[in-house]
């Protein structure tokens, strides 16, 4: 009887899981399917993987032979539509094809991760809300490859969830994101607080894929390698940075221009905004830590708290750059639904998707924020400031209301 009734559960989970991850699937692909082709052939991102893609399949070194502004994580890839398609026409529709099949990889990751802390109905509305958001950033995961790295993140938060000897599975996945797009480091610091015995093991696997993948660049790229790095840092205000929103709401940005592969704007205090980057960046992530350690010193972070802290620095460090682009928002896509009980999980989710819905507003009117007329800068604010309250939740009302709903 008891064996029937975990076949039960178990058909319960994966038969709505299965179906929910095929509908993911092809929504993603049949709206990008009615995308006009000069949208999607026409992406400058698309442009750099279809172009690395073909030069590591004729021999050619990356960062000696071609520059990339990319990690050498992202070259993984780049690779397997290349090896599969002989014209740019064609990459491109099967990196959104490997793009799709990644999303739902992490959504399956987010619902295991959710039955496992929560409980067995507990995966519902992680998924919900994780395939809401997936749909309405359905541009940004097809043509980005910033769903790898929210992938990295999935398992991350997965093997957090299980323990044991997972936990060094989830610091090689997050060596591998970091290597990929370097943000994932941020998530090692709660995933040390969960276990601190084994925390510097953790990160001894965390440095040894980085190594892995960092020197072979290093060796044979040399200055093209670091030049990646210092191309980012040269990098001025982002046109939808929280710091550039406020600004323009200020009347204080007079034009913006395309440089670094994004909009940059120009004007009154921006260059004392694009400055003051790095210090606000670095106070946001201080005071992260600091509330993260709080708990921490009161027994409270256990595995079902990272996903929070995990989320909670990625966002510090989204407010606090110069760039915010659009697809930073799939980083929290496998964290955010995961955070806190019933009522608190489903305001979190709602206030996350309505930062979802705000930067997909945000892309339908990026030729009005290009001349910096309504609503363009008007929806950035409104995008950035949702992200604001996000973090101010994740910090500082999850913990109170999650001690009111505890069992």
């Amino acid at each position: 009887m008891q064996n029937k009734s975990i076949s039960r559960q178990v058909l319960l989970f994966w038969a709505p899981l299965a179906l929910l991850g095929t509908s993911l699937y092809w929504q993603l692909l049949a709206r990008y399917a009615g995308l006009p082709p000069r949208v999607k052939q026409g992406s400058n991102d698309i442009s750099i993987y279809h172009h690395a893609g073909e030069a590591l399949l004729r021999g050619e070194v990356p960062y000696r032979d071609f520059f990339i502004e990319y990690p050498p994580g992202s070259l993984i890839s780049f690779l397997p539509p290349a090896l599969l398609s002989s014209d740019k026409v064609a990459y491109t529709g099967l990196f959104a094809s490997e793009m799709a099949l990644v999303a739902v990889a992490a959504l399956v990751l987010t619902a295991l991760t959710a039955r496992k802390l929560w409980g067995p109905w507990a995966w519902i509305i992680p998924a919900l809300t994780f395939t809401a958001a997936a749909i309405m950033l359905f541009h940004m995961i097809l043509a980005r490859y910033d769903i790898v790295v929210a992938l990295t993140l999935s398992l991350a938060a997965f093997c957090a969830s299980r323990g044991g000897g997972y936990l060094f599975f989830a610091y090689a996945s997050l060596g591998f994101g970091a290597a990929a797009k370097l943000v994932p480091a941020l998530a090692t610091l709660p995933l040390a607080f969960v276990r601190r015995q084994v925390a510097a093991r953790g990160y001894t696997v965390f440095c040894c894929v980085l190594v892995l993948l960092f020197a072979p660049a290093l060796l044979l790229g040399g200055d093209g390698f670091l030049k990646s790095f210092s191309y980012h840092a040269e990098r001025d205000l982002q046109v939808e940075s929280l710091a550039a929103s406020v600004l323009m709401k200020l009347g204080w940005v007079s034009g913006t221009r395309f440089d670094f592969g994004g909009l940059e704007v120009r004007g009154r205090g921006v260059e004392l905004a694009s400055s003051l980057s790095f210090l606000l960046t670095g106070a946001l992530l201080l005071i992260t830590a600091a509330v993260m350690y709080r708990e921490y010193r009161r027994g409270r972070l256990g595995a079902e708290q990272y996903p929070r802290y995990a989320a909670a620095l990625i966002l510090a460090y989204m407010l606090g750059s110069k760039v915010l682009s659009p697809q930073y928002m799939l980083w929290l896509l496998p964290l955010v639904p995961l955070v806190g009980r019933r009522l608190v999980r489903i305001g979190i989710s709602a206030v996350f998707l309505a930062a979802c819905g705000a930067t997909r507003l945000v892309l339908e009117y990026y030729r009005d924020l290009l001349y910096l007329r309504f609503p363009g800068p008007d929806l950035v604010l409104v995008r950035n400031l949702l992200l604001v309250l996000l973090w101010g939740l994740l910090l500082f009302l999850v913990d109170k209301t999650s001690e009111q709903e505890a069992p």
